[in-house]
């Protein structure tokens, strides 16, 4: 279950956002977002049924990989209508030190224990390192996020 909202069927399940909320133009530096929304309020939550004993989560490399290194560095970048790209990576700690693959490579996760909600371990970064004035607007991506028990 996510967020108390069933998936259809095994897949298309909405997994939330990640929002870094809004910026100046001009903007460095770091900003940093957790998964919210998918069917609830505050952090995606899921719910594994008591038969599930371990549980691994992928995130592809969503439909920007590699854009946008001119103003900053990540592995996926978010886009705007006109084409401006705003790299960003996803990680699978709360600390961002473990990124997920672009490549969709699995990783594991631990569960806390039987009907206990987990958050989705999935936790975004912006590191815009030019100060260079990015179009205005909102810049968006969509991840497939894969859970496997």
């Amino acid at each position: 279950m996510v967020s108390g909202a069933s998936g259809t069927g095994g897949s298309g399940a909405s997994f939330g956002t990640l929002d870094f909320g809004a910026q100046p133009s001009t903007f460095t530096g770091v900003l940093v977002a957790t998964a919210s929304g998918g069917g609830g309020a505050g952090p995606t939550q899921i719910v594994c049924s008591p038969d599930v004993a371990s549980m691994s989560v992928s995130v592809n490399a969503g439909n920007n990989p590699g854009q946008g290194t001119a103003v900053g560095t990540g592995s996926r970048a978010m886009k705007l209508s006109n084409g401006a790209y705003l790299p960003y990576e996803v990680y699978s700690d709360p600390g961002l030190t473990a990124p997920y693959a672009a490549n969709a490579s699995m990783v594991g996760v631990a569960l806390p224990g039987t009907g206990v909600a987990l958050a989705l371990p999935i936790f975004g970064r912006i590191n815009k390192t030019s100060a260079a004035a990015m179009p205005a607007g909102t810049y968006t991506d969509v991840l497939q996020v894969t859970l496997s028990w």
